[in-house]
């Protein structure tokens, strides 16, 4: 049988070298396209060699449109800005598109909703197997401790990286928030100066951005009595490619609609 073939768009980034290398490995998959952003110095690279494997074959390119032509599955890791136009290429050629870009704004995740209702599409703020672990051991935890228990997160990443919290700390938070029926109200995003005493149904942020951390989350559960944490350490950006590899082979012949990756590891 024939390869399902993978277009991955942001493919001169951190996790697009980690997709390529992991496409280069896959029994299922291979690579169709890598797309980088227009004016990337790299482009007309082989895309084995910016990823630090051997040849592909396939060359960085800005042709989004040739992409399409050429993938039966997209991967996005790209940036926000240019989120929408990659979205609408995607609809234009009937193409399922894994969702794995950050920072994506409420009017962003709309469009997702409503593209949906035409191609497959897995969207996740995180597609690492053991961080979905971390999503559903949480709401577990959650709903069992409730207000018994205060809650904080504790998202840590790479100096690099731009939005914060990070995608995932605000799916985790989504995730706290539903177990516990409560509202953004609830939630305050890191703290200074004076504060009264902490409200029983408050929801702690915090941030750090330091050295090259590729991305630590932990929740932590309080009581006068014990403390639960539970945490998730990526010690490699294959991780989340493994993932939205797993992910793209999942959408492949798929019917329209909105995907998690719940539904990918069957979870």
């Amino acid at each position: 049988m024939s390869k399902i073939k993978v277009g991955v768009i942001g493919a001169g980034g951190r996790m697009g070298k980690a997709i390529i290398q992991v496409l280069s490995l896959s029994k299922k998959s291979e690579l169709s396209a890598a797309i980088v952003r227009e004016g990337a110095i790299y482009a007309g690279f082989d895309s084995g060699n910016h990823a630090g494997i051997k040849e592909t074959g396939i060359l960085l390119s800005t042709d989004l449109q040739k992409a399409c032509e050429t993938s039966d599955v997209l991967i996005d890791f790209s940036t926000h800005t240019g989120f929408e136009s990659i979205l609408n290429s995607a609809l234009a050629n009937k193409k399922p598109l894994v969702i794995g870009t950050t920072g994506l704004t409420d009017s962003d995740k709309s469009l997702i909703q409503s593209a949906a209702n035409s191609i497959p599409i897995v969207f996740s703020p995180n597609m690492s197997v053991g961080v979905n672990l971390l999503f559903k051991l949480t709401e577990i935890a959650a709903k069992v401790l409730d207000e018994d228990f205060d809650v904080e997160v504790l998202d840590i990443h790479h100096r690099h990286k731009k939005d914060a919290p990070s995608g995932t700390a605000m799916y985790l938070k989504e995730v706290l928030l539903n177990a516990t029926k409560r509202s953004e109200n609830n939630v305050i995003y890191g703290r200074h100066g004076m504060y009264p005493e902490r409200d029983q149904k408050e929801i702690a942020m915090h941030t750090m951005r330091a050295g090259e951390v590729v991305g630590e989350h932990t929740v932590y559960f309080l009581s006068s009595e014990e403390r639960i944490e539970i945490t998730h350490k990526a010690q490699d950006r294959k991780t989340f490619a493994t993932g939205a590899v797993k992910a793209a082979e999942f959408l492949y012949g798929k019917s329209k609609g909105l995907y998690n990756m719940f539904d990918v590891l069957g979870i």
